[in-house]
């Protein structure tokens, strides 16, 4: 946990708080801060984008209460990648968060969440995904992180979620019990409109009472995920806490809904994933109602809340404040895709927009005009210049300072003690990923897409029920495009349910590269080689996790457990003092 620099800036608050709080409509600044962001949500899903009337009343509500950006985008078709640029105001390349599962974000990011707590504000999330669970980072400057447990796996490739309702009543707990005499900022995060889609009966007959739709599961947790957003607006009127806060509420990415050949996301980053909706509400009512034009990024949210609440000007960020303000006519903004680089060995994705179109870079470039709402008109032979352009806006981003990770002498974070037993290696992952633009001899996503759908659905619909089918299906994938890390983790998965440690071993342990490793993979191949009676091995692999996620209390208790049995006492206790809580 990390604490304010300043140890009388809480004291500063309170005060400043209760000069503040008599002052009425007419405050200068608002004094907290509520961010809701909205998982797997596309803009075209909300009343107020022109979507389907009546399915989000209380979004639609307070979109009339608030400024509407029109032109909203994402930085990532990812949830914890996105989320890190919106709690850092730094794209991907700069933040090091490139995917799901992998590098949490690291410690030397300066987040909202820090800047806030040091000012002496509450801070709390909640969220409703273990993607965004604490191990990855985005706890930094949270004095409450409020995440779903992790259940057992029900299947191969289920990630443990609860729903808007749950995060919610949490929420609105924390609420309650909050000190009203301090400003705070708080996170709400929404997970339901991700698949596989669970909506309770009652969303699921709207729908249907709506008409026929494609996919209706879709739709019925959007309206699941408004009607708890509902309930949270309703807390925070009801209080009046929506007079004295800046309100953003945000998308991570959208999803594509069969079009571009991907029912998804994650690969590909056309508008169907990259395009998300985006409100900023003032406690004054600034705009109210209003909608912009303007190229606008989550990477923005981060400086806009910082000047909202009066926290100073932040310094070499990608964002740029949106407070009471607009954006340049020619800005222009980037997003990206290596997903299917690090998980199948294809080229990554990169783009970059502005009023004129969207540019996207990969093994096989394709340059869309503005008034292209659909994106299948590729215009790149007759735009070059144009796209020489954008090709120079992706380069300015991947040649700033990144974020250093965590230090390579891993010294700081074991004793001397642990490091002489020789269990700890070390490897930086930082020259791994291949620069977006020297990259040309790598196979185009698209050139797959099919063959992503089916294995997707082929692990959803018929990993349990015929798991010797799926287990021979993804070998003899595997046979054929062997760098296929992603379906390599779910055949790991399904061979550990088997027992077939050995094989999970094999399969995975020359995988572990450094950089590439998958939170998931690692704690497969740890409890493998301990299930195999190979505690040395598994050791090794729990002490490497725990370096990479310091929070996740599954790597960090296999160590101390191991290092118990093979009799190192000591070693074991200094690593208990950096379970969660201690």
């Amino acid at each position: 946990m990390r604490f304010p620099k300043n140890p009388f800036a809480p004291l500063f608050a309170a005060l400043l708080a209760s000069l503040l709080a008599g002052c009425g409509a007419g405050d200068q600044k608002p004094l907290s801060a509520i961010l809701i962001t909205l998982d797997t949500t596309n803009p075209t899903a909300l009343g107020t984008y022109r979507g389907l009337a009546g399915l989000t009343p209380n979004l639609d509500a307070l979109a009339a209460e608030s400024l509407v950006y029109e032109n909203g985008r994402s930085v990532a078709p990812l949830t914890l990648p996105s989320h890190a640029s919106m709690l850092t105001g730094l794209y991907p390349a700069r933040h090091t968060v490139r995917a799901n599962g992998l590098n949490p974000l690291p410690g030397s990011a300066s987040t909202l969440a820090e800047h806030a707590r040091e000012a002496g504000y509450q801070t709390a999330a909640f969220v409703s995904s273990v993607v965004l669970m604490a191990p990855f980072g985005l706890d930094q400057g949270f004095d409450v992180y409020d995440e779903p447990e992790e259940q057992p796996e029900q299947g191969i490739r289920h990630t443990a979620e609860r729903s808007a309702r749950q995060v919610t009543a949490a929420a609105l707990d924390w609420l309650k019990r909050r000190d009203r005499d301090r400003p705070f900022l708080l996170w709400v995060h929404y997970y339901d409109p991700h698949a596989p889609h669970r909506a309770v009966a009652r969303f699921q007959q709207q729908i249907q009472s709506l008409g026929n739709f494609r996919f209706p599961g879709y739709l019925a947790e959007v309206a699941q995920m408004d009607a708890a957003i509902g309930g949270l607006l309703g807390e925070l009127r009801r209080e009046q806490v929506l007079e004295h806060a800046l309100l953003s509420v945000v998308a991570d990415h959208g999803e594509s809904l069969g079009r571009h050949d991907e029912e998804s996301h994650t690969i590909f980053i056309y508008d169907t994933t990259i395009r998300v909706p985006l409100l900023l509400r003032y406690p004054d009512g600034y705009r109210a109602g209003d909608r912009s034009k303007a190229i606008v990024s989550v990477v923005d949210l981060f400086p806009t809340f910082l000047e909202g609440l009066g926290l100073g000007d932040p310094e070499r960020v990608d964002g740029q404040s949106l407070y009471r303000q607009g954006v340049p006519a020619d800005r222009g903004v980037y997003f990206e895709s290596y997903s299917g680089y690090l998980s199948f060995g294809w080229s990554p994705l990169t783009g970059w927009a502005d009023a004129r179109g969207t540019y996207l870079h990969g093994a096989r470039p394709k340059l869309f005009l503005a008034n292209d709402v659909l994106q299948d008109q590729n215009r790149i032979e007759q735009q070059r210049a144009l796209a020489r352009e954008y090709r120079e806006g992706i380069r300015s981003v991947h040649d700033a300072p990144a974020l250093p990770r965590q230090d390579e002498s891993v010294e700081q974070d074991f004793s001397a003690e642990l490091l002489a037993l020789g269990y700890i290696g070390g490897g930086s992952a930082d020259d791994l990923l291949p620069h977006p633009l020297e990259v040309a001899d790598l196979p185009p996503p698209e050139d797959h897409a099919l063959e992503v759908e089916a294995m997707s659905r082929m692990a959803l619909e018929a990993g349990l029920d015929r798991p010797e089918e799926v287990i021979r299906n993804l070998q003899d994938l595997l046979a054929r495009v062997p760098e296929n890390s992603f379906m390599a983790e779910l055949l790991g998965r399904l061979l550990s349910n088997q027992d077939r440690h050995q094989e999970v071993i094999d399969l995975l342990a020359p995988r572990m590269v450094p950089g590439r490793e998958r939170m998931t993979s690692m704690g497969l191949l740890a409890s493998a080689y301990e299930r195999a009676g190979r505690s040395n091995e598994a050791l090794e692999v729990f002490l490497r996790a725990h370096r990479l996620w310091p929070g996740r209390a599954q790597f960090t208790g296999g160590a101390i457990r191991l290092l118990r049995e093979l009799g190192h006492d000591r070693e074991a206790d200094d690593l208990l003092k950096q379970l969660p809580g201690r």
